[in-house]
């Protein structure tokens, strides 16, 4: 049965891309309101200073009217105050997406799997996955194997002649989805995929569909024998272009204790197991991992509860859960 966690991962390290920037907005404000409070302490000791020192009518118009700019300045404050109360509000209460204020939350579908069968199985099943408020329309979804892409390029470049590489030399490195509409609660489908070596992954996944282009980097790497994950969806070329000044990533999880792995430049020599995509009696299940039930039902297990109260899922939490629609 599924296992329902809160993700430990990292959403946009750990939290939201435009978290930076808010981050940088506050700083300012916070430097500003100093300022700010050095000039009305000064206005304030000012007009002390001439009502004492200039004991006629002149020295108590002018003390009376840099009394009024302390109240301006005051008020102006407590404005500036709530705004900065509601960037810091608004910051923190986002728990996934990371778009600006005002830009339209897209939906859309992108992969993220799991070992089939076992922890350490040599396929895995990747799902397709909604993001975002709405249903997704018209997705086109081309996933490539970056690791298999890496392989023909070096072969090509140190075989100038040749103009494609030799058929079968790592195998299928692309699989194309199309999708015509898929809401928030359905199953967009899944297919099995065999990495060239499932402790080192790395994917890269076109999007298209009715709210945009988007690209997707997935990444997979199994640290001290567990698998840790990190994964960015953001706009494409064209909507970055066009909108310089705007955040351009969409999503972003990395777990803490992901490390990057280079690509693959040749296929390596691994022993293939034999996939058991069904329960197993007296076996104890790694995370993550994904089981076909005696009904056909593909179950995913992702992490439970440690004592201390946190989670031992990290960004496998994507598998069960659903984002985009600041619903959590």
């Amino acid at each position: 049965m599924h296992q329902k966690t809160i993700a430990e991962g990292r959403l946009s390290g750990p939290k939201y891309a435009f978290e930076r920037k808010r981050q940088r907005e506050i700083t300012f404000r916070v430097m500003k309101r100093a300022r700010e409070l050095v000039f009305q302490v000064g206005l304030v000791l000012l007009a002390i200073i001439l009502g004492k020192a200039l004991d006629s009518p002149f020295g108590y118009v002018t003390a009376g009217v840099l009394s009024i700019a302390f109240v301006v300045q005051w008020v102006l404050q407590r404005e500036d105050d709530s705004e900065l109360k509601q960037a810091t509000l608004l910051g923190g209460a986002t728990p996934e997406g990371i778009q600006e204020i005002g830009e339209p939350e897209p939906s859309l579908l992108f992969v993220f799997g799991a070992p089939l069968g076992d922890n350490d199985s040599s396929t895995w099943i990747m799902m397709l996955k909604h993001y975002g408020p709405g249903s997704a329309h018209n997705c086109s979804v081309d996933f490539y194997d970056d690791d298999r892409k890496n392989i023909k390029h070096q072969w090509l470049v140190a075989h100038p002649d040749s103009p494609f590489p030799p058929p079968g030399l790592a195998g299928e490195s692309r699989k194309r989805v199309h999708v015509a509409e898929s809401g928030p609660e359905e199953s967009a489908g899944a297919f099995s995929w065999n990495p060239l070596d499932p402790n080192r992954q790395h994917y890269t996944v076109s999007i298209s569909c009715r709210d945009g282009v988007f690209e997707e980097k997935w990444e997979v790497t199994r640290v001290n024998g567990i698998l840790r994950s990190s994964i960015t969806i953001e706009h494409g070329p064209q909507w970055i272009e066009k909108n310089p000044n705007l955040e351009p990533v969409i999503f972003r999880c990395s777990d803490p204790e992901f490390v990057r792995t280079p690509l693959a430049t040749e296929v390596p020599k691994l022993p293939k197991k034999a996939v058991h995509p069904g329960w197993k009696p007296n076996h104890r299940m790694e995370v993550p991992v994904a089981i076909i039930d005696p009904n056909g039902n593909t179950q995913i297990l992702v992490g439970t509860k440690l004592p201390d109260g946190r989670s031992s899922c990290g960004c496998w939490n994507i598998l069960t859960e659903h984002f985009g629609d600041h619903a959590h």
